[in-house]
């Protein structure tokens, strides 16, 4: 995956997740090491196809979950501060 120059860094994920058209159920969570989140992976189908994106987040206590279970709510309300992509 590459670095994207995109306008989605400083959006919240729930933002970038809407411009994208990518439902709740394609989101695909990153946390390494396990439990501590500090992304999302999902295809963005703006355009002609989808295509991976993974939005990353600064991490924080608030994002930890030794059962790597967190609330779409929590996670659509993280600012984004890098974007990848294929």
């Amino acid at each position: 995956m590459k670095d994207a120059s995109t306008s989605w860094i400083g959006l919240t994920v729930g933002q970038v997740l809407a411009q994208c058209r990518t439902p709740d159920s394609e989101l695909s969570m990153r946390d390494e090491p396990p439990g501590k989140l500090r992304g999302v992976e999902f295809g963005c189908h703006q355009g002609d196809s989808a295509k991976r994106v993974v939005l990353e987040f600064e991490y924080h206590t608030g994002l930890f979950s030794a059962e790597r279970t967190w609330a779409l709510e929590i996670v659509k309300a993280q600012r984004v501060i890098r974007v990848l992509e294929e």
